[in-house]
């Protein structure tokens, strides 16, 4: 299992496209099952969303128990709005009303990761860790002999991101964050990135503060023998985000 993780506008997706790219033994990385709300977003904007091309069938009980206990419905959507934003006819889902689309398809990301643990399935999934719920998903995958990699990336100022999603990505077309939101998944994601580590086989770490350059990998870890071990680490080269939120959590404990 594959975890890409990190506050919004750090730069997931060029992470993604370079672990894509990157081959071993001559092979190219096997994601499984990519999981993305916002593709999965997207595709209940166009029509529906089936889940046979996920070779699964969904069966519309166990997706409400699945989505109750989420912790994904809450008073910014309450079970009832749930229940009236779909329909499911055949195999596929059926989004009603466009205003919750972002929250189904939250919703629906969350019901796949779950449905691949069932059936045992490697899979790969991208994540802000707006929700402690990805840790448990991964805390669940590691007890369950999944080898879970997690490629974090962040910048060093929420201030950066913020920029990033308003005169970037929303100009080349991609979804609005409101500025808020950013912020609080900004340092959310941070604090919980100590935790999604611990439960990994392989983390590796990107800054990508620098306008205009490349995010560079400034950690890794694999665990060897039960161990964690480490790459040299060049503590010049540490930013300060991996330093408070990582670093110092080990000295604490």
């Amino acid at each position: 299992m594959r975890v890409f993780a990190g506050p919004n506008g750090s730069g997931k997706s060029t992470i993604i496209d370079s672990v894509r790219r990157h081959e071993i033994n001559g092979l190219p990385i096997d994601f499984g099952v990519y999981i993305n709300a916002d593709l999965i977003h997207q595709e209940l904007l166009k029509t529906k969303l089936c889940f046979g091309d996920f070779e699964l069938e969904i069966h519309e009980d166990d997706f409400i128990q699945i989505a109750i206990n989420s912790g994904l419905i809450n008073d910014g959507f309450n079970e009832s709005e749930f229940r009236n934003s779909f329909k499911i006819r055949g195999n596929c889902i059926h989004l009603i009303n466009n205003f919750y689309g972002d929250r189904l398809a939250q919703i629906i990301a969350d019901y796949l990761r779950k449905r691949m643990l069932q059936t045992k399935r490697k899979f790969s999934f991208e994540t802000v860790f707006s929700h402690s719920s990805k840790i448990d998903i991964m805390k669940q995958a590691a007890e369950e002999g999944y080898k879970v990699y997690l490629y974090f990336v962040s910048t060093e100022d929420p201030e950066i991101n913020k920029f990033r999603v308003k005169e970037v990505r929303v100009k080349e077309g991609g979804h609005d964050v409101p500025e808020d939101k950013i912020e609080s998944r900004y340092y959310r994601s941070l604090e919980l990135m100590y935790e999604a580590a611990q439960v990994s086989y392989q983390a590796f770490f990107f800054d990508n503060s620098r306008d205009g350059q490349a995010s560079r990998q400034v950690a890794h870890f694999k665990i060897v023998k039960g161990e964690k071990q480490w790459d040299e680490l060049q503590s010049e080269n540490l930013p300060g985000w991996f330093l408070k939120y990582y670093l110092n959590k080990i000295e604490r404990e």
